[in-house]
């Protein structure tokens, strides 16, 4: 099984804390040259690395892909379906920003194949939007999500906590409203303030507090969840109990599935026999445009540790964990993981289940940690 994930590099504007590779929109987009150039390259995935493995999801990131028009997504759809086996469950998901989507366009989406779409919300506080850069403000949001629900059925929303100068008595005030919404998955994450963002400028500057350091965010943010019916599956994703809507596209990089990346930036991991390769396509979408007219591929053999790296910082997110079946068994010796293991459960940080190796609730709060000391 593989996975599809298609990069737009688009903004309205960039947001304040981002550091993707996302650049505020160029005027007049001709889609169908983009969407040329996305099959070029996917051609060059087919030619060279595709065995006729069924793709279980197509993800469509960014950037803000909810800018394109649905005649990008009906093209570059049709050729997929086209040149790949596809699977009859296959999950489509469109990320979009609040501000750059309503019904007629989702109703369009749609009708060329979407099925989930992600919506950016990161807040429903105003003043805290404002902090973020985001374009929208909280009705704008709240808006757009019950909007949405009138055209999917599978929701899923992203969420920031942590934030400049956030109190976690707010945030679970904030939490159990967005619970409430029509959704049926959520996405959240602690802000990480990075280099070269206008976010640090402003913490740096004094304009604005920094994220509190030593918060206990995520611990309350699990319970709050629970207390809602939803359930954390990995350590920033949460499903509603009762319909059981996990990302199948994320869920497809946690059990370390090969995936093809289009786009600026975009990265990939595919596998020639034995072999897997890591590709990371250029960054600046200008020169990205000019390679992917004759894409060339520049692959990174990875090593030996590094898939076994790999293989477990992703598989620990998980609830369901790492099967140790799947571990290459030099590098199970190499690190000592049975003898780490012991050590772990003895601290009740992690329980094993016929072979698979799994986080406890206290394991997800030492995540860090914990991978660091395995690998």
């Amino acid at each position: 099984m593989s996975t599809i994930y298609i990069h737009w590099p688009y903004c309205l504007s960039k947001c304040y804390y981002c550091d993707f590779n996302s650049i505020a929109c160029k005027s007049n987009i001709d889609y169908l040259e983009y969407c040329q150039l996305y099959k070029n390259v996917l051609n060059k995935f087919i030619k060279q690395f595709y065995n006729n493995e069924v793709i279980t999801s197509i993800y469509l990131g960014g950037g803000t892909p909810s800018l394109v028009e649905p005649i990008f997504i009906d093209n570059l759809l049709n050729f997929i379906y086209k040149e790949f086996e596809i699977s009859e469950a296959i999950e489509i998901t469109i990320e979009a920003n609040p501000k750059t989507i309503d019904k007629y366009k989702a109703k369009e989406f749609k009708l060329s194949g979407i099925n989930r779409i992600s919506i950016g919300v990161q807040s429903i506080i105003d003043e805290d939007l404002r902090i973020l850069g985001r374009i929208h403000n909280s009705y704008d949001a709240i808006k757009c999500v019950y909007d949405m629900s009138d055209v999917f059925n599978n929701i899923s929303i992203d969420m920031i906590y942590n934030r400049p100068g956030q109190k976690i008595d707010d945030w679970l005030i904030e939490l159990n409203k967005v619970f409430k919404l029509p959704i049926q998955h959520i996405s959240m994450y602690e802000l990480i303030i990075e280099n070269n963002t206008y976010i640090k400028y402003l913490i740096d500057n004094g304009f604005i507090k920094s994220p509190n350091p030593n918060s206990d965010f995520m611990e309350k943010t699990i319970q709050v969840a629970k207390n809602n019916g939803f359930e954390m599956y990995e350590i920033s994703n949460y499903v509603k109990n009762d319909t059981k809507l996990y990302s199948r596209h994320n869920l497809s990089y946690w059990n370390y599935d090969r995936y093809y990346g289009v786009g600026a930036g975009a990265h990939s991991r595919v596998s020639d026999g034995n072999n897997i390769y890591a590709i990371e396509q250029i960054c600046n979408i200008n020169d990205w445009m000019l390679w992917a007219k004759n894409p060339i591929f520049n692959l990174e053999l990875l090593t030996q540790d590094d898939i076994y790296k790999e293989q477990l910082l992703m598989g620990l997110r998980t609830k369901f964990g790492v099967d140790i079946n799947k571990l290459n068994k030099n590098m199970i010796n190499k690190y000592k993981l049975f003898d780490k293991i012991k050590v772990l459960k003895h601290n009740s940080y992690v329980i094993d289940n016929d072979s698979y190796v799994i986080l406890t609730y206290s394991g997800m709060l030492k995540f860090n940690m914990i991978v660091d000391y395995l690998t």
